[in-house]
């Protein structure tokens, strides 16, 4: 049988009319909201059938040319540890490094110490001759022009951060205009929102502070003539992606929309694409069968390279019990590699583009964002919003509205017997950034 000789009007078009009339037979009574519709933490409601967007546009990585960058955390405060575990990575997939300060509020009881004497020189040896993207995390400027100026990156991302990192005003202000001079390759300052998310915060709280974050840091800049599209060019965009795969990938979306919109707003006629990286949730791992934290962390990474991140770090599935071991950590690094190499998930640009229910979510979740980052801004900025602890009061009710869903190998198909799992070390205390604290929802629902 040739296909060709198939009658391509045997089937008529089919409208929602029909298949509503369909849907309802199917239900025998049963509500349809109830039924088949599902909300998100902020209430968008996700439909189980959407049109095609016909006319939606791409929203792309930054270098579309470029995949994304598979990047791997050095975390571990033993420093010679560190090092020789940064030597295994760059051999091993990783394109860059994410180093991580003990003054971090992503470094889960973990981190360098930022102010150890020989950090710089021994960073500087190990990194010579090498053309990675380097990622700082809780740094301040002098550590960032320093290891810069000495190391030369291929990319670096200062990370300033106004908001997490304890630094100043002026300390911010001071740092962007030298590393600004400097001509730094990659970005400098940072908007982060994955301590929202990981303290149990909605994506909207997520999207809302990145936006809060980014303008305060505009209204910072604005007074030394530094103009908004400079400042804009400079800046880094972090948030969490969890196993919620379409709704990781439509916050990663709404967050490029939010970035153009403020850009927008400022008069930039021609926005430039924010750079974004993407770490998976710390809160969506478990502690009890942490093999399962893998399959988490694998959904995450493909939710996040589809919807355009950047720079992607994987949190390794023992994070839970301890220092992650070698094998920990090259599961995380792998768990990227494997998709790029045997999926090609790095040759994709945005294939979520059209798709009426990715686009739909999209704009809902940046819309209710916005609306946040608008009451964020009537009561003062994020600075004001986080010293009086309103926006850790908001998280907080927001993690307790949240209905508790079953967790493998947590609260369903818990496993009798725990596999022993092994660890080079003892957790530190865990801290949060902008008076929040993570919460991983095996604790919470367990």
């Amino acid at each position: 049988m040739n296909i060709d000789s198939l009658d391509p009007k045997i089937f008529a078009p089919a409208s929602r009319e029909t298949w509503l009339k369909l849907v309802n037979r199917a239900l025998k009574g049963a509500g349809f909201e109830e039924t088949l519709v599902s909300h998100t933490d902020d209430g968008v409601a996700i439909e189980p059938l959407h049109a095609r967007r016909r006319d939606a546009a791409p929203l792309p990585r930054r270098h579309v040319e470029a995949p994304w960058t598979v990047s791997q955390r050095m975390d571990d405060p033993d420093i010679g540890r560190a090092l020789a575990q940064l030597g295994d990575d760059l051999a091993n997939g990783a394109g860059g490094i994410h180093l991580i300060s003990q003054n971090s509020p992503s470094a889960f009881g973990l981190g360098i110490d930022a102010g150890a004497e020989e950090l710089a020189t021994r960073l500087t040896t190990a990194l010579a001759g090498k053309p990675i993207s380097l990622r700082l995390d809780g740094f301040t400027p002098a550590f960032a022009e320093t290891l810069g100026r000495a190391s030369k990156p291929a990319t670096l991302h200062a990370g300033l951060d106004l908001f997490a990192s304890g630094m100043t005003a002026r300390e911010i202000a001071d740092g962007f205009k030298r590393l600004d001079g400097a001509g730094t390759v990659g970005t400098i300052l940072n908007a982060d929102g994955r301590a929202v998310h990981n303290a149990g915060g909605t994506e909207a709280q997520e999207l809302a502070v990145v936006a809060a974050s980014l303008v305060g840091h505009l209204r910072l800049l604005e007074p030394a003539g530094h103009a908004p599209e400079t400042v804009l060019k400079a800046m880094s965009l972090c948030l969490a992606a969890d196993q919620n795969q379409f709704v990781s990938t439509a916050k990663v979306r709404a967050a490029r929309l939010i970035f153009a919109r403020i850009a927008e707003a400022c008069g930039i006629a021609t926005p430039p694409a924010p750079h974004l990286l993407v770490e998976t949730s710390y809160r969506m791992l478990t502690r009890l069968d942490p093999e399962t934290n893998i399959l988490r962390n694998t959904i995450a990474v493909f939710a996040a390279g589809t919807g355009g991140a950047d720079e992607i770090s994987v949190l390794p599935h023992s994070l839970t019990h301890g220092i992650p071991d070698p094998l920990a950590r090259r599961l995380a690094r792998n768990t990227q590699t494997v998709l790029i190499a045997e999926s090609h998930l790095d040759h994709v640009i945005d294939p979520s583009a059209g798709a009426g229910g990715i686009e739909a979510l999209t704009e809902a979740l940046a819309e209710k964002a916005w609306e946040i980052f608008a009451g964020i801004e009537h009561d003062g900025g994020l600075a004001k919003v986080i010293a009086s602890g309103r926006l850790a009061s908001m998280v907080a009710q927001a993690r307790a509205r949240r209905v508790a869903r079953p967790i493998v190998g947590t609260t369903l198909f818990a496993m009798k017997t725990e596999r022993p799992v092994v660890v080079l070390g003892g957790l530190g205390s865990i801290t949060g950034g902008t008076g929040l604290t993570p919460v991983r929802l095996d604790e919470v629902e367990a």
